[in-house]
């Protein structure tokens, strides 16, 4: 749970270590802290929050440090007797509950009944109870009667059922005005989403002691309506305005997790509308406001049916990096620097054209980054990294024999073996060159299993291009088409290939839309401009592949950072067929 004023600490606290690491030996431990807790107090929708972060946290990839403290904590609840200003857990229905706990308390003044709901309760009231006796038809009656007026009490004025709240949302996503309106007075100070206990967004920090040797990687809650949430590091803002922050919050509560698990992701405590200054973070006016817009307009809504709080538990995430070894460090440009790598247990890196790693420099942090090697290339592995922030600016100043923290690989990469047999139109613009040389040079290895390839290849000035040595080896292959393109350049540049952005070498490729995929990688700017290109060529949207970036903090699809709208890119990208992402507005916004 977040942290509350009933609930100071739960199986995801503030700030937890993952793993402690010493520089001089290379030892990385793995941390995991479960001591037995118990929590007393809980409301009945602070354990509806529990049992969905039970989902969120088994969900694909299980976060043992999340399960292991929940396995040790014993949960004693108190129905609620004097609720909040704010709270609409009786509209939620989550004003009472009839499982997620071990004891549930309810105050009928002059005595406490106790409901046992698990054998660890019903073993903790063994050992501690005193002066117990069973309940009487008159208690059960009261228990029943305290309750109905809890969820009576406690339905904040929300006008609807909240079974259609997700269509209210979907109908309402791009309504800007709206978002805008509501956004305007935001101090974008998180408050909301930093004391909601169905939030899980956290961020990934290193901190060293002072002899700079030996230190702790930890994680601590962060929020999707903090500026910076959504920011990658060459600056690109994927989510920049206090209103597409505002309306991501109610749509990550309201469609993307109900949609992946079956829930509403508000339970109606409150707390959000109790923290906000300005008094704009109450769900129940935000809905109201939506549900008024929809019945002023005549239109008639269907409600959605809410599913069971459950997810079988995926394989365990594991946060401790495996320990790597530069073994050759090549400059390719002004701010790139192509490290190749060998992990020091033996074995291969095992990844897929288009996959992405974790690298770590402990004492400075982690960082995604494409592997840019194929497959095909032996056990070895390279990175090619641009100089743009902390992690990767100390990896610019590795030496041979240095290590590195390895994690990964990580995501979808592209579909080698469904692309067998296809002709192959390769885009890369810039840096994206990096990942799309995964998959390119594995074609080439692996030529006769592919047909026609063709390569577009533009950089801002023929300084940026990388890769300059294989670039001109394409020359001399009669198997292969490629062209290339700047910006702008000078006479003092010595270019004599094309002039101009990527999308003036598409017109002049032959393209048979009916065998032939496109493969599209470059800034995000790029990408509306190409796909338009290769639309105006009749290219089908199934025929595109993109692979997009974004702040993929943990890999493992729980920080929230790389969300956008309901997927998680880290985990069901960064290659995507664009006809499955053309519909998501915050894809090539």
């Amino acid at each position: 749970l977040r942290q509350s004023d009933e609930i100071p600490f739960g199986p995801f606290p503030q700030r937890e270590t993952l793993l402690s690491y010493d520089i001089a030996s290379g030892q990385v431990s793995k941390e995991i802290e479960a001591k037995p807790t118990v929590i007393i107090g809980a409301h009945p929708y602070d354990i509806a929050a529990l049992r969905q972060m039970d989902a969120v946290f088994s969900e694909t990839n299980a976060d043992p440090y999340y399960l292991r403290k929940r396995e040790a904590s014993v949960i004693i609840g108190t129905n609620i007797v004097n609720p909040s200003e704010w709270c609409f857990a009786g509209a939620m229905g989550t004003a009472t509950v009839d499982e997620g706990y071990d004891l549930m308390l309810t105050d009928l003044g002059d005595r406490y009944a106790v409901e046992v709901g698990s054998a660890k309760g019903e073993e903790l009231l063994g050992l501690y109870g005193v002066s117990l006796r069973d309940a009487s038809p008159e208690d059960e009656d009261a228990v029943a009667a305290a309750k109905a007026k809890a969820s009576e009490t406690t339905t904040g004025g929300l006008k609807f059922a909240p079974s259609l709240i997700p269509t209210l949302l979907r109908d309402n996503y791009s309504n800007e005005s709206f978002w805008e309106e509501h956004a305007e007075k935001c101090l974008k100070c998180g408050s909301c989403v930093l004391v909601c206990p169905t939030c899980y967004c956290f961020d990934v920090r290193d901190e060293s002691d002072l002899s700079l040797t030996r230190g702790e990687r930890y994680r601590t809650w962060d929020g999707c309506l903090l500026e910076d949430f959504a920011k990658v590091a060459s600056g690109e803002n994927f989510r920049g305005t206090k209103a597409s922050r505002y309306r991501h919050r109610y749509n990550k509560k309201g469609v993307y997790l109900f949609d992946r698990f079956g829930f509403i992701a508000c339970v109606g405590c409150g707390r959000c509308s109790s923290q906000c200054i300005p008094d704009i973070a109450n769900p129940v006016d935000v809905f109201n406001d939506l549900y008024g817009l929809i019945v002023g307009a005549g239109k008639s809504m269907e409600p959605v049916e809410t599913g069971e709080v459950a997810s079988e538990p995926g394989e365990e995430i594991d946060f401790a990096p495996l320990m790597a070894t530069v073994v050759d460090k090549r400059p390719m440009g002004t701010l790139e620097m192509l490290l190749e790598l060998r992990l020091d247990d033996g074995s291969e890196l095992g990844h897929q054209p288009g996959q992405f790693v974790e690298v770590s420099i402990f004492g400075v942090g982690e960082a995604p980054i494409s592997v840019t090697s194929s497959p095909t290339s032996g056990p070895n592995f390279q990175l090619c990294v641009r100089k743009i922030g902390n992690v990767t600016t100390a990896l610019h100043n590795l030496n041979v024999g240095d290590k590195v923290g390895i994690r990964g690989p990580f995501g979808r990469g592209f579909d080698t073996e469904g692309l067998k047999g296809k002709d192959l139109l390769f885009i890369a613009g810039g840096l994206g060159i990096a990942p799309l040389r995964s998959f390119f040079n594995y074609v080439l290895d692996r030529r006769s299993d592919y047909g026609k390839v063709t390569i577009l290849y533009g950089c801002k000035v023929p300084s940026e291009m990388l890769f300059t040595d294989e670039v001109q080896s394409w020359d001399g292959r009669e198997d292969i088409d490629h062209r290339l393109t700047v910006d702008s350049c000078t006479e003092d540049d010595g270019w004599a290939n094309n002039v101009g952005v990527i999308t003036s070498l598409i017109p002049g490729v032959d393209i048979d839309v009916e065998r032939t995929y496109c493969i599209v990688v470059g800034p995000p700017i790029m990408y509306r401009f190409v796909i338009r290109s290769l639309k105006e060529k009749g290219v089908p949207d199934d025929h595109i592949i993109v692979s997009l970036e974004r702040r993929m903090k943990c890999g493992v699809g729980k920080c929230g950072h790389c969300q956008m709208n309901g997927v998680y890119v880290c985990q069901e990208g960064p290659v995507f067929n664009y006809a499955d992402v053309k519909d998501l507005p915050e894809a090539f916004e």
